[in-house]
Order: structure tokens, then C-alpha cells, then sequence
């Protein structure tokens, strides 16, 4: 029997997360809208701001094990060839509801 339910929608949502600037794995949240998302860094990092990516900007999404074992890994390539490296809880979920972005 074929699995038809919709992947989640994350619209409105933020999530706690990781993004891998350099070295540094700078702690922040991960918020989704219509057009994108935006990874805000928490204050307390040595490396601050944040990072915008439109959905329409993703070439494609790969998952990766952080430090090699842990399966908490999402990277995401534009368009132009940038990488962004995210560690997050429900990677799975998260990643289905990009790729149904990407392809909208």
C-alpha cells in the first residue's frame, strides 16, 4: 500500500539548530516562511548574524552524519554553489518539506 500522506509544513515554525560557519558550529534558530528560511544566531556566539536562503535559491539538499555517526546532519547547496551545514533534530521531516519546496 502506497504511503500518500504530505510531508510537514514548517511554515511559521522556528527550530533549534546548528550552522557550521568554518570550524565553529554556531548555535542559533532556524525559521521557515513563505519564501524562506533564515538561521538567526543565539547571541552568545563568537560568530553572530544570520544567513537567509530562499527555497528557490536550493539546488539540493543532502543529509550527512555529524562527526561521522550521528544522523542529525542537513546540508543544503544553492544554486550558486554555496553550502550551508546545519545540525537539527527531525532532519527527516524537515528535509521532505524542502524538497517539496525546491520543486514548487
Amino acid at each position: 500500500m502506497a504511503n500518500n500522506t504530505q510531508p510537514a509544513n514548517f511554515i511559521g515554525t522556528s527550530k533549534a539548530a546548528n550552522l557550521f560557519r568554518g570550524r565553529e558550529a554556531v548555535g542559533g534558530r532556524l525559521h521557515f516562511d513563505e519564501k524562506g528560511m533564515t538561521f538567526q544566531s543565539h547571541k552568545v556566539n563568537i560568530q553572530k548574524g544570520q544567513s537567509r536562503i530562499h527555497y528557490n535559491e536550493i539546488k539540493h539538499i543532502k543529509a550527512f552524519r555529524t562527526l561521522g555517526i550521528v544522523p542529525n546532519g542537513m546540508a543544503i547547496v544553492t544554486k550558486k554553489g554555496k553550502e550551508y551545514r546545519f545540525v537539527i533534530n527531525n532532519r527527516k521531516a524537515i528535509m521532505a518539506f524542502l524538497n517539496g519546496k525546491v520543486q514548487d
